[in-house]
């Protein structure tokens, strides 16, 4: 009779895990504010070998809710299984995308539209340290977003 019960469960658990999306992922990885971090964001071992997000915390305060985009796209290196210690420049185009459309998947709704907005902004981004063309990775971000049904 117990057999009977652990399949539904193990889905409901899985389906669970999975609707968290990156509030989920916020639970196992530490995040460290760094105002004098070169980037928005980035992934680094810590002391313990595990990972930790960390982010440029004045550049966050400037940007607001697009950081949390941003922190969601370090995520998803780590969720995609990237080289996660590589500085954000160093990533190859196709990763980069891979996790633009990931974060754009399952970040907050008002992060990913904040971050768009952001990247569309030519004054705004110019003095900060976004990797790539702006303006692609904002069509292809809302691009992602519109199709997993996330703004």
């Amino acid at each position: 009779m117990l057999n009977y019960y652990i399949l539904p469960i193990s889905i409901v658990i899985l389906m669970a895990l999975l609707v968290g999306g990156c509030t989920t992922m916020t639970k196992h990885y530490n995040e460290i504010g760094d105002p004098n971090l070169p980037f928005i964001t980035k992934i680094r071992a810590d002391r313990g070998g595990s990972s930790v997000v960390v982010y440029n915390s004045q550049i966050c305060q400037e940007i607001g809710d697009a950081c949390g985009f941003f922190r969601s796209h370090a995520y998803a290196h780590l969720a995609l299984n990237h080289q996660p210690f590589l500085p954000p420049d160093h990533y190859p185009t196709a990763m980069e995308d891979e996790a633009d459309c990931w974060a754009a998947s399952h970040a907050d709704p008002a992060e990913v539209t904040a971050a768009i907005e952001l990247l569309r902004n030519d004054e705004a981004i110019q003095d900060l340290p976004v990797t790539g063309n702006p303006g692609n990775r904002a069509d292809h971000i809302e691009q992602c977003a519109r199709q997993a049904g996330n703004i």
